[in-house]
């Protein structure tokens, strides 16, 4: 089994529409998901037709909807009630100028009582699970170490652990050593103190951040670059990767990254080797990206596109 930890879940609501006009009604019909980083791979988990358990904190109305959601897909539900309301999530996307607008509301408030239920929940789930995916931000309430104290408790309970986050979570996380990291281009930057001039960074730029990741004691480290691919990089082995994805008709970004954590973890959970996981996790990744919301693919995509993703193995 794999479990997927979301500190700060969201009910998430899209709408497509033809042309935003300001100050005009736009009567069209919506489409609502549970959200957040690690909810959204555990529903990519699923469809790869793995069992795996969503849990974090969730809270109020939004919560229960966001849960009974998630019941519908085949997720089990492990989550600790915090006080509030779980996060709403809109985004809009415009077909004509193909944009994509975000008004995302901030997360509940988390006690430290919360806290150390979560921490049982964890410890419990992690001992029956193979890896444990933590995703996303911090709700109010969390201390910045928190996904370094839980990454530990997953740890000491048996399974392995991955991380993709942002930020100060980000940092105190790397620090405790998942055994995967996978941020973006930016977060990779931020973290490791490399200015790229708000420009995309070099190769010899991500490689700096790809070695201080797996320097801090992690067994594996990826930095994904959207329609570019990404890249990676193995302690065991001491390679670097490049990999590339075919180019596609992209009709959403949202959650691309989730789903690629989503199958590097469900093909490490299988026994697959890194190539492997950056195999069905940039195919996961590609395949969200053809469709209009986050923690969705079709099989036939996945399939496909790993048929056609190149991994360089780089001096």
């Amino acid at each position: 089994m794999i479990t997927t930890v979301t500190l700060n879940a969201a009910l998430d609501i899209i709408y497509q529409i033809p042309s935003l006009q300001m100050n005009h009604v736009h009567r069209v019909p919506g489409l609502t998901l549970p959200g957040g980083k690690g909810v959204n791979a555990a529903r990519v988990i699923r469809q790869l037709g793995e069992p795996v358990t969503a849990a974090g904190f969730t809270a109020g109305y939004n919560g229960q909807k966001m849960q009974h959601l998630l019941a519908r897909a085949q997720v089990d539900c492990q989550f600790t009630e915090a006080d509030g309301e779980t996060r709403l999530a809109i985004t809009i996307l415009e077909q004509q100028q193909q944009t994509q607008t975000e008004l995302i509301e901030p997360g509940p408030l988390v006690t430290s009582v919360q806290i150390e239920q979560l921490s049982r929940t964890l410890e419990t789930l992690a001992s029956q699970s193979d890896w444990v995916l933590f995703s996303g931000s911090l709700p109010q309430g969390c201390p910045e170490d928190l996904y370094a104290r839980l990454i530990g408790i997953a740890r000491d309970s048996g399974a392995r652990t991955a991380l993709d986050s942002s930020g100060a979570a980000l940092h105190h996380g790397i620090a405790a050593a998942p055994d995967l990291i996978k941020p973006n281009a930016q977060e990779a930057c931020d973290w490791a103190g490399i200015v790229t001039g708000g420009l995309p960074p070099s190769p010899e730029q991500l490689r700096q951040a790809l070695t201080a990741m797996l320097d801090q004691g992690s067994s594996m480290a990826t930095i994904s670059l959207g329609a570019d691919g990404a890249v990676a990089a193995e302690r065991e082995s001491g390679r670097f990767y490049r990999i590339r994805v075919p180019e596609l008709q992209i009709i959403s970004a949202l959650g691309s990254g989730d789903a690629m954590a989503a199958g590097m973890v469900t093909a490490a959970s299988r026994g697959g080797s890194f190539v492997d996981m950056l195999r069905l996790g940039s195919s996961c990744g590609s395949a969200c990206a053809l469709q209009p919301a986050a923690g969705m693919i079709d099989l036939d995509d996945v399939q496909h596109i790993g048929t056609r993703i190149q991994i360089t193995p780089e001096a």
